[in-house]
């Protein structure tokens, strides 16, 4: 029985799928931006009550563990000596950053910014939680006005660039503000905008089609390999996580 539950809720799924994509293709399906910011405030304002217990306890622990190792696949995109200091940015970090805070005999510092940071912060306090690293305000789009270029060691994004308006204008500005020949690491679900029928913030689908790096809003697809020719070395592959398919990609500055 709880198999054939199980066929009727995926048919269900794959039926609002194939729907949302037609609508979206004719221009029917558009997001509204405003409405979809309040949703995502209510959804971490749910979620960080109590301590977090409403939400991903591993996400939970990761994110507020001050002695989280700076994940690998991030070190060995950071060329580094012992005893210096590495700064990293965390784009669209959300209310807590996943990023680790710790690589030894090394000084790591963290910036998260995201353009709910304020709300975001208001909700941790709501909640009676201190962040490790509070997020700052800033547009993906507009970092350059914010940060100096050249500035960072590593720029990084987790499943947060389908939320943009523009996400080839967040990367191009992710690339401005690192080093260069310093890396902008990516990883985000695979098509996120078609899986979630286009609602909330998840507006725009990262994939990977012949090697190459593609993003779309599920009318036109194009082609960030080529958008960056000349200007960025892009790899990409997929993973898996949380039993889906991740779109895992690196940019490094020429």
């Amino acid at each position: 029985m709880s198999e054939v539950r199980e066929l009727v809720r995926s048919g269900r799924r794959g039926f609002r799928r194939s729907r949302a994509r037609i609508l979206r293709k004719l221009g029917l399906l558009k997001g509204d931006w405003q409405n979809d910011l309040q949703a995502e405030l209510q959804f971490w304002d749910w979620a960080l009550k109590n301590q977090g217990r409403n939400w991903d306890q591993g996400e939970w622990r990761n994110c507020t563990n001050p002695n989280l190792e700076l994940q690998a696949e991030l070190k060995a995109l950071i060329p580094s000596e012992h005893g210096s200091s590495i700064r990293i940015l965390d784009v669209g970090s959300g209310p807590l950053t996943r990023v680790g805070k710790v690589w030894a005999g090394r000084t790591v510092e963290i910036v998260p910014t995201d353009p709910l940071a304020d709300q975001y912060n208001a909700l941790l306090a709501k909640h009676q939680i201190r962040p490790l690293v509070a997020s700052v305000f800033a547009h993906g789009e507009k970092l350059s006005e914010k940060f100096a270029a050249n500035s960072f060691d590593l720029a990084y994004a987790s499943n947060s660039l389908d939320h943009t308006y523009d996400p080839l204008l967040v990367i191009e500005q992710m690339l401005a503000v690192v080093k260069p020949a310093r890396y902008v690491y990516l990883w985000h679900v695979a098509n996120e905008g078609a899986r979630e029928c286009y609602i909330g913030l998840h507006q725009w689908n990262f994939d990977i089609v012949k090697s190459d790096l593609v993003v779309g809003d599920g009318r036109k697809v194009q082609s960030v390999t080529d958008f960056f020719k000349g200007r960025a070395e892009i790899t990409c592959e997929f993973q898996r996580a949380f039993d889906t398919d991740i779109v895992v990609a690196t940019l490094r500055k020429s």
